[in-house]
């Protein structure tokens, strides 16, 4: 229990005003340039590293213990701002322990139950190898957008314990984690704790053999922790291969991906499907920092297409009742939906007709009208066509009909026309465009068998 006392005890004393001083005073003498924010970074780092390690510590030495720790650690960093007590000092040191408690004490705070979590599912054991973080980050991200937070903060537990045994999050992650950002953020210093530790070997050993490796050694203590925190430990959220790469053109490349990030596409296949839905879905990613509108859903939008994800379907569906239709987005929705083809189209009959507002329906009867044909697309574009309004958008399904194609729609439109007043001259002309088309095809002779097979000649 001593090595536990030894952590808590700096921790004690880093924590405190003093220890705050100098803390940062030694972090600053090792930098060739001074910047205040990387400082604080670097004193938020060293507390992470001490907080996580005296849990596991707890976890592996005395796992009967590790609940009190727990708590002990959670009173420590909720009592940060009444024990980083500087008014004696100088205004400079007051002003910087204000803003670590603004940025790096809230994220010591917010980090805590990822910790607490990672270490209850590796204590325990419940996860495995054939976990695929990719997915249990995007379920999670969907919980807690959801507002339930226990189930994303148990996906989160089972990453963060592939995480401690080695296993990479993608970088991308740390574009698209949204409500998980700072229990990701924990994640990360958890890992980095683990890396920087005086007896412990990044990855982790499952806990029975970490266990028999402590009661096998004699332990030597070295207080150094806090002088291990000017640069990362660990490399495993760097890009590492081409995936990484792919999923970093989704989110900052051009405005089209290139033919190498096809060929990832189609080398990966589904495996790409739980970042790319991600990326498709975020609202923060819908403005990119230059100012250009929706490029990376965009992106990702294209590299789903060329999967054939149906899973796709429920988030574009999304997008066209949300997203305003002047948006690049918006367009690339619908065409999204219409080249998923067949696939889509039971979904997209499904929101338009029971869930879909009157002018998202409209929407999506354009995407319908460019589908295959099938007859309860063609009772929906008639329904919805004798239900509305000129004002309402009765114009676009005039378009929709024509689109469509069939000429069951022609005693409807010319009817449509007969009711018209003759002053609306624009909706006049639109429907006898619609009802001309129509009626070419109507009129269109049909070929015997062997005239169909000559014309395809």
């Amino acid at each position: 229990m001593s090595e536990e006392y030894d952590l808590l005890q700096e921790l004690l004393e880093v924590g405190s005003p003093q220890g705050f001083v100098e803390t940062c005073r030694d972090l600053r003498d090792g930098m060739l340039f001074y910047d205040r924010e990387v400082l604080i970074g670097a004193y938020t780092g060293v507390l992470e590293g001490l907080a996580f390690n005296l849990l596991l510590d707890a976890a592996i030495g005395h796992p009967q213990l590790l609940a009190a720790s727990t708590e002990r650690v959670r009173e420590l960093i909720r009592a940060l701002p009444d024990n980083l007590e500087v008014r004696e000092f100088p205004m400079d040191v007051q002003s910087l322990a204000e803003r670590f408690l603004e940025t790096g004490g809230r994220s010591l705070y917010e980090a805590f139950p990822a910790w607490v979590a990672a270490l209850h599912v590796y204590e325990s054991g419940e996860f495995f190898e054939g976990d695929d973080i990719d997915r249990l980050l995007a379920d999670a991200r969907l919980q807690a957008e959801l507002g339930n937070e226990t189930q994303a903060l148990a996906r989160v537990g089972r990453v963060g314990a592939l995480a401690l045994t080695g296993r990479r999050i993608r970088p991308v992650w740390g574009r698209i984690a949204g409500p998980l950002e700072p229990w990701l953020h924990g994640l990360y210093a958890a890992v980095e704790a683990v890396a920087n530790h005086d007896r412990l070997t990044y990855p982790l050993r499952p806990i029975i053999e970490e266990r028999l490796r402590r009661s096998a050694r004699s332990v030597v203590r070295d207080l150094s922790l806090r002088r291990r925190y000017e640069e990362p430990a660990s490399d495993v959220w760097r890009e590492h291969d081409d995936v990484d790469r792919f999923y970093g053109e989704v989110i900052a490349g051009r405005d089209r991906l290139s033919e190498s990030a096809y060929g990832v596409v189609q080398a990966e296949g589904s495996v790409l499907l739980p970042v790319l839905l991600t990326i498709l879905s975020a609202h923060e990613l819908r403005d990119d920092e230059q100012g250009r509108e929706h490029l990376a859903p965009v992106r990702a939008l294209d590299a789903l297409v060329a999967l054939g994800a149906v899973e796709a379907v429920p988030a574009l569906l999304r997008i066209v009742a949300e997203v305003d239709p002047q948006d690049a987005l918006f367009s690339a929705a619908q065409t999204g939906l219409v080249k998923l083809g067949s696939a889509a189209a039971p979904q997209v009959l499904s929101f338009a007709s029971a869930e879909a507002d009157a002018e998202t329906a409209i929407y999506l009867s354009e995407v319908l009208s460019r589908m295959d044909k099938d007859e309860r697309v063609f009772r929906f574009l008639t329904s919805l066509f004798r239900k509305t309004s000129w004002w309402e958008g009765k114009g676009a399904l005039v378009r929709a009909l024509a689109d469509y194609g069939d000429t069951r729609a022609l005693p409807l439109l010319r009817d449509a026309l007969r009711n018209l007043d003759q002053r609306e001259s624009r909706q006049s002309e639109l429907l006898r465009d619609a009802i001309a088309g129509l009626s070419r095809r109507a009129e269109r002779p049909k070929l015997s068998p062997r005239g169909r097979r000559l014309r395809r000649q």
